[in-house]
C-alpha cells in the first residue's frame, strides 16, 4: 500500500468522532482514545516511523498491552517509548465505519443533541 492509502488514527477517531456526536464542534481527547480502542477491534492499526520507513501494522498483542493516549496519536506501552506516527487503512476504515458507530458500547456513550433555548419560552 502507498502511504496515501492511510489515515492518521488520530484523523481516524475524529472522524468517527463526528458521526457519533455531529453536534459537538470541539472533540474530547479522552473519547477520542476511547474510539480509538474501538477502532482497533475492527481495523488493523499500523505505524511508520518516518516517511521512507515501512509501514509495519501492530500486533494485537501490542495493541492491549498498551493505551491509546493524546488523542489517538500515540499508544503507551509500559517499559517502552511510546509508538507514534498510528496509521490506519483508508478503505478498511471506511468499510469498517458502520459497525464502530453501531458499537453497542458507544451507543452508551452518545450524548444527545444540545437544546435548543427558546427567548420566549415561558
Amino acid at each position: 500500500m502507498e502511504t496515501g492509502d492511510y489515515l492518521p488514527l488520530a484523523r481516524a477517531a475524529a472522524l468517527v468522532y463526528g458521526r457519533l456526536f455531529p453536534h459537538e464542534r470541539v472533540k474530547d481527547s479522552k473519547t477520542l482514545d476511547v474510539l480509538a480502542v474501538a477502532i482497533s477491534a475492527h481495523v488493523p492499526i499500523c505505524q511508520q516511523e518516518t516517511e521512507k520507513s515501512p509501514v509495519r501494522t501492530l500486533e494485537q498483542q501490542e495493541i492491549a498491552l498498551g493505551r491509546f493516549t493524546r488523542g489517538a496519536a500515540r499508544l503507551e506501552v509500559p517499559g517502552r517509548p511510546p509508538l507514534r506516527f498510528l496509521l490506519v487503512p483508508r478503505a478498511a476504515l471506511y468499510a469498517a465505519m458502520d459497525t464502530i458507530v453501531d458499537e453497542p458500547i458507544l451507543r452508551t456513550c452518545r450524548r444527545p443533541p444540545p437544546a435548543c433555548s427558546s427567548a420566549t419560552a415561558a
